[in-house]
């Protein structure tokens, strides 16, 4: 910890940094930053009289930074810091710790067994017979053994003590999200009680232990379970394989085989590497200052010091050649056709025209599917996985939902058509309504303190928190030619991926008995 004489010392040297968007923009962000020596980023909104501050840290990492054979280790990493350190979750730390060290010893001899077995026992089946769960008889033993000293280090367990403390000192909305790009924990709190708030983040991120690390593991799987049950999930997850080809921000959350390869070791590495003072940053809006924050966020973050940078994907999508087509069968999801294309990421100034763009296609395909008669819900977002917006190229997707099988040709045709349309240019009024959409969903946003706080944070992990009012400005700015200048350079047929979902009957007399 810092002493008085040290504390003083690092604000002096520290570098401060205060900025605010343009203030004669009606997206004013009038957001202090204070960036630390240690490479910590505090950005503050101050909303004075405010009895109460919603606070988030952001760790940049997320699904994009996972190995295959790995997928979902980052949703599974939220899970486990949420165990408790050495001085929360536990009874007795003296007690519990050489047990630790004890299944940290037996851990590194199973990987090494697995390792020796899996070079010996590789996989040769095709759909089937993976043997991934071929083991050895030592293999068990030592599975045995560290389920042992994990019921025997359990007697010491505390359970909920970060919930715990947080909901005694006033705290509510305690959630954790990991998406693709980053991972966030945060809670709204008394504006008196926000030191707690930075202790025990601050333990979180330098003294996470991982309890319970196969019954975590097993919700994960429950929950994976869950989304696999819902008829829609496996027929997007493949639309995500067809739309990306190699960048991890289209992979899924984790295939069946992937949660059972996790360890302590590759769940360490991934926090050591990541979770790290340079690699996060603090939002707060509320009923505090920039001028009181940072002495107190230095005396619980500014011991650390800086790791090295953290590496990132160097996966690059490569440029499409080719349209692709993907035919889903299946009986229990509704028909439907979907047009998907690759577009820029935040931070290249086309993406803030495709959300104007996908108003206005959004009312066109209504007017459309309506005029031929369909039976369909119209569905326009930028959704990969669960995300809308990201800090890598994505996708734009247009679907149409529908009642009736036989309206498939027709609404593909439908898609067809109305992003043709968009060649024409669009006019003022169609214009003036997206945009007055997007707006009107802004400024809720902005009253909202929660949603406020996610999208500063959120736009920090992709870019810059500076880019989020710019990017809003870019919206009110785009006009009829930019639309026909985004549908000519990316509504093209080799960009394009198309998504047929149709019953499995009608092609069953083409396909093999099961």
């Amino acid at each position: 910890m810092l002493n008085s004489k040290t504390l003083f010392a690092l604000l002096l040297w520290t570098p401060l940094f205060i900025a605010t968007a343009h203030a004669a923009s009606p997206y004013d962000l009038p957001v202090r930053e204070h960036l630390f020596a240690n490479g910590l980023r505090l950005l503050v909104l101050e909303r004075d009289g405010d009895p109460r501050v919603e606070a988030k840290i952001f760790t940049d990492m997320g699904a994009i930074h996972e190995t295959p054979g790995l997928l979902g280790a980052a949703h599974f990493q939220e899970h486990i810091m949420f165990k408790g350190t050495p001085s929360l979750g536990t009874s007795d730390w003296s007690s519990e710790r050489p047990i630790r060290d004890r299944m940290k010893i037996l851990e590194a001899e199973y990987i090494e067994e697995k390792n020796r077995a899996r070079n010996a026992i590789r996989q040769r089946g095709a759909v089937d017979n993976y043997r991934h769960n071929d083991d050895t008889p030592r293999m068990r033993e030592l599975q045995a053994e560290l389920a042992a000293l994990e019921k025997e280090a359990s007697q010491y367990r505390e359970n909920g003590a970060i919930n715990k403390w947080y909901q005694a000192f006033g705290g509510t909305n305690l959630t954790a999200t990991t998406e693709q790009e980053y991972m966030k924990f945060d809670i709204n709190l008394p504006v008196e009680r926000i030191d707690l708030f930075f202790r025990l983040e601050a333990d979180r991120m330098a003294n996470t232990v991982f309890r319970e690390f196969d019954q975590e593991r097993m919700i994960l799987v429950e929950q994976r379970l869950g989304d696999l049950n819902k008829p829609s999930t496996p027929y997007y997850e493949q639309m995500n394989a067809v739309s990306g080809l190699i960048h991890p921000v289209f992979w899924p959350e984790g295939y069946m085989t992937d949660f059972y390869e996790y360890t302590r070791t590759s769940q360490r590495a991934l926090y050591e590497e990541y979770f790290v003072v340079n690699n996060t940053t603090i939002v707060l809006i509320g009923g505090v200052t920039l001028e009181e924050m940072i002495p107190r966020v230095a005396h619980y973050f500014g011991w650390m010091k800086p790791a090295p940078e953290p590496s990132r994907t160097p996966a690059i999508e490569p440029r499409p050649g080719a349209e692709r087509r993907l035919i889903y069968r299946n009986d229990e999801i509704n028909p439907r056709v979907e047009f998907r294309y690759l577009i820029p990421a935040v931070g290249h100034p086309d993406r803030p025209m495709f959300d104007v763009l996908g108003e206005i296609m959004s009312a066109r395909l209504r007017s459309a599917v309506q005029a031929k008669e369909l039976s369909a819900t119209v569905n326009v977002n930028t959704r990969v996985v669960h995300t809308d917006r990201f800090g890598v190229p994505g996708t734009m997707n247009f679907e149409l939902i529908l009642r009736d099988e036989n309206d498939l040709e027709s609404a593909e045709a439908v898609l067809e058509e109305t992003l043709v349309s968009l060649n024409e240019g669009v006019g003022k009024t169609e214009l003036a309504t997206a945009k007055s959409a997007l707006r009107t969903a802004w400024f809720r946003t902005q009253r909202d303190a929660s949603a406020l706080a996610f999208q500063i944070g959120h736009f920090q992990t992709m870019d810059s928190w500076r880019t989020l009012p710019e990017y809003l400005e870019a919206r009110d700015l785009v006009d009829s030619e930019s639309i026909q200048r985004l549908a000519q350079n990316y509504f093209t047929l080799d960009n394009r991926s198309v998504g047929v979902a149709r019953p499995r009957h009608k092609s069953a007399k083409r396909e093999p008995r099961q």
